[in-house]
């Protein structure tokens, strides 16, 4: 895997009759999604792979997101929901041989977790780590880069407030 990319879900309404696994997303969290994913393309950041969590408001981000992208192997997949850092990460892990830039929709807090804790594996710089560490706003993505021995590397934080 040459990329990796973590996205939090996009703003979503705050209930629904579903429970919390159905809430949709926001005409905002729309919108928002949507300038991620374009966002990202501009950045070159285009997956071939994403696993997405299978909560309604994962999904209808990724919906929103791929079409910024082109052909994607998609997997939605429950145990990613409810999911904690240590979880992501073995997925990451598990389909890393299968694919060259994989992104991961899934939600707080584990998603930001994992972005921090990516970022301490690789002795990030402290005011990096201080970007993040101000919080993974909902439709937020950060981007890593692999150097050629496979060590993820920080490529970028895009939170859809700093896009307008």
């Amino acid at each position: 895997m040459r990329q990796l990319i973590l996205m939090r879900h996009a703003e979503a309404q705050p209930s629904s009759e579903t429970g919390d696994i159905g809430r949709a997303l926001t005409g905002r969290g729309q919108t928002d999604a949507e300038a991620i994913g374009r966002a990202l393309a501009e950045r070159s950041a285009r997956p071939d792979h994403a696993l997405v969590s299978s909560a309604r408001r994962a999904q209808e981000t990724w919906e929103a997101v791929r079409g910024a992208f082109g052909d994607v192997v998609t997997e939605v997949e429950r145990g990613l929901y409810d999911a904690d850092s240590i979880a992501l990460r073995h997925r990451i892990e598990d389909a890393e041989d299968s694919c060259t830039s994989l992104i991961l929709i899934a939600h707080n807090p584990a998603i930001h977790r994992l972005a921090v804790d990516l970022l301490i594996d690789q002795a990030a710089a402290p005011s990096t780590l201080e970007r993040l560490s101000g919080g993974f706003p909902p439709g937020s993505a950060v981007v890593f880069t692999a150097d050629s021995s496979g060590r993820l590397a920080y490529d970028g934080f895009l939170r859809p407030g700093d896009l307008i």
